[in-house]
């Protein structure tokens, strides 16, 4: 039961670390067009994550701290 809850930490730290590097692309960039798309990508990112952090939120209220569904 724990396989799933650490899938998706390390999936959500990959997605973190992908936004991080969206936002060094942002502020290395050599043009004003570069920036722009590399913000639209940490955008993206950004809403990936939330969206699996939710995810993982709502999921971790069905399970216990051993890992096993209270349902």
């Amino acid at each position: 039961m724990m396989k799933a809850p650490m899938n998706s930490i390390f999936k959500v730290s990959y997605a973190l670390q992908r936004q991080q590097r969206a936002v060094e692309r942002t502020l290395y960039a050599s043009s004003a067009e570069e920036s722009m798309l590399a913000s639209k990508w940490v955008d993206a990112w950004h809403r990936l994550v939330q969206a699996r952090l939710d995810k993982m939120a709502e999921t971790s209220r069905y399970i216990d701290s051993r890992g096993r569904f209270l349902h």
